[in-house]
């Protein structure tokens, strides 16, 4: 059986999408670098979906039948399930629904890490009850409420108006850095300093950088209806000092971020809705298997913060998502904010419909299509075609019952992929296991994942090698911290085992290994080093994260890793039998 045919029968079996694009085959793949993964911050929304909803409250009216009333109540507007994309507009718009029910006080909201399974957070609401009359008026630092208010400005009944200060520092130590043959791997690549010697990072690169994003976001309920108008607008100021892994001159900016608005409406019930909003804004399809908000922006070269991957909007992004009791449609065009010099013109556009078995079962399937791009597939007889015409299908399931089995959570996604204008059969797809003992000291969990994407097979008149369009983030997509900025996500299968540790409620330890194989010697469209291979041995990584929260706004994330080429590393550059190591520091902090 080929190798096609084995990737075939694994996902079949199984049930692809590796990660982040390495950006020396940028012009390639026209992806992104990976960001810096599972914080639950405010400011990283839009990468996670919400996993579970809990309500509560504090306080009282002075009746306890009132105050019961109200939570039932609060539970039928709050609006949020499991399973839902995470976005400051629906957490912004569900405090200011249960901030006007009489008898609530106010209205906090607190995100929970999900640490086995960082794309996905907790979402805690907490209702502090008062007697009639006590919570009357607005309230925020323009009403009064001085410092002690911050980040609220402004919140009555219908309205809220907050500011962001939003930002994280990272000291930086790759050892190593492109298996010490930096001048191949980056040669001609545009985000270095001077492409044609490549980058100048010797046998270790070290460096720090620092991002502030500041704006104001808001929302108001529009009359007496169930209509809101919201939006947000940020811009963010980026700087790196220090030699990176493709240039040493110190380098800022100042640039718009977000910049969006958009318009909910649900029912009383909260169990239908209609959102829609347009503009500079975050996306990320599920887990970011195939779109992820750190896959469809550019960190790198001339744009500071390699590492810490601040920037996550799109260039424009209309988005509408439509949900009727158990079914969620969303519709989302794309364009993404790419590198100029690397810009593919590349415009997206899709649908995705979800249904919700129960609150931890949902099966959901995605068409995507690509309108627009530049971006060339290129094949042993020369280029086939672009991207443009490109059709993406995919399925996607999730099932935890801790009924039934507690624990235990199963999730899988097969993508195929063709394409208008030449005969195109590509695959992908991953399928995940894993089992966390809650009751157990320090909350042990391991899981198990595969994950692949198929090459093309040069043997064959059809085109095979799967795109990964968008896909990105370091916690799930990014498959080794090190070694995947060399490699490129398709004709690769990953076998990665996760370790979790739960030492303190506010302290977290995650342990990964990614074995890395290609599943075809042709390996044109990555890495120009790496386009034809000796070996289907690719490499391995091992890596470290931890990650600890000093409050609920502030976040120290730590990751040490090694990441170990395989045979077809060594014998394209020889020499290159040392790891690629890198040690990061970061705090982020959000407000």
């Amino acid at each position: 059986m080929s190798a096609r045919g084995r990737l075939r029968v694994r996902v079949a079996l199984c049930a692809a999408a590796l990660a982040v694009a390495f950006p020396a085959a940028a012009q390639e793949t026209g992806a992104g670098l990976g960001g810096p993964g599972g914080v639950p911050l405010l400011s990283a929304l839009d990468t996670r979906v919400v996993d579970s909803v809990g309500l509560r409250t504090t306080g009282s009216t002075g009746d306890a039948a009132r105050d019961a009333a109200i939570l039932a109540e609060a539970r039928r507007r709050l609006g949020l399930r499991p399973g839902d994309r995470l976005t400051q507009s629906a957490l912004d718009t569900a405090q200011v629904r249960l901030g006007a029910l009489a008898g609530v006080a106010s209205v906090e909201t607190r995100l929970g890490a999900v640490a086995v399974e960082p794309s996905r957070a907790q979402v805690e609401v907490t209702l502090a009850l008062a007697p009639a009359g006590a919570s009357e008026g607005p309230t925020g630092m323009l009403a009064g409420g001085g410092r002690a208010a911050f980040p609220i400005l402004w919140q009555d009944q219908d309205s809220l108006l907050r500011f962001h200060l939003n930002g994280g520092v990272g000291i930086y130590s790759d050892g190593n850095p492109w298996f010490g043959h930096p001048e191949v791997f980056t040669r001609g690549n545009p985000l270095v300093e001077d492409p044609a010697t490549g980058a100048q990072t010797g046998s270790r690169a070290t460096w720090a950088e620092a991002y502030v994003e500041f704006g104001l976001s808001g929302v108001t309920q529009l009359g007496d209806s169930n209509v809101a108008l919201y939006g947000a607008a940020t811009a963010i100021a980026p700087l790196a000092v220090g030699q990176d892994i493709f240039r040493g001159d110190t380098r800022s900016s100042i640039d718009l971020e977000k910049a969006y608005v958009g318009l909910l409406w649900g029912s009383d019930d909260r169990r239908r809705s209609v959102n829609l909003s347009f503009g500079r804004q975050n996306f990320t399809l599920n887990d970011g298997f195939l779109i992820s908000q750190f896959g469809s922006q550019w960190n790198a070269g001339p744009r500071p913060a390699v590492y810490l991957a601040p920037r996550t909007t799109q260039d424009f992004a209309a988005i509408g998502t439509v949900k009727y009791d158990d079914w969620t449609a969303t519709a989302f065009y794309l364009d993404p904010n790419e590198y100029e010099p690397l810009e593919s013109d590349t415009v997206l556009a899709g649908a995705n419909l979800r249904y919700n078995v129960t609150d931890r079962f949902w099966i959901d399937a995605s068409v995507i299509r690509a309108l627009e791009s530049k971006t060339r597939y290129a094949a042993p007889g020369g280029v086939v075609g672009t991207r443009d015409g490109l059709t993406t299908l995919a399925a996607h399931l999730r099932w935890a019952d801790p009924q039934v089995a507690p624990g235990v959570w199963i999730e899988g996604e097969i993508a195929h992929q063709k394409h208008d204008d030449f005969d195109m059969d590509a695959w992908g797809g991953y399928a995940s296991v894993g089992y966390v003992a809650r009751d157990l000291p320090w909350k042990p969990s391991l899981s198990y994942r595969y994950s692949g994407r198929s090459g093309d097979d040069p043997d064959t008149a059809t085109y095979e090698r799967f795109d990964p369009l968008y896909a990105g983030g370091l916690s799930e997509w990014l498959e080794g911290v090190s070694i995947s900025k060399a490699l490129n996500p398709a004709n690769r299968s990953t076998h990665r085992i996760r370790l979790n540790l739960e030492p303190d409620p506010r302290l977290n330890l995650t342990f990964d290994w990614h074995l890395h194989r290609a599943l075809e010697l042709n390996n044109l469209g990555a890495n120009p080093a790496l386009a034809m291979l000796s070996s289907h041995r690719l490499g391995q990584e091992f890596s470290l994260t931890a990650r600890y929260a000093l409050s609920r706004d502030v976040f120290l994330l730590g990751i040490a890793s090694t990441g170990r080429p395989g045979k077809a590393i060594r014998d394209a550059t020889p020499g290159s039998d040392e790891p690629w190591t890198t040690v990061q520091a970061h705090l982020f902090w959000t407000f």
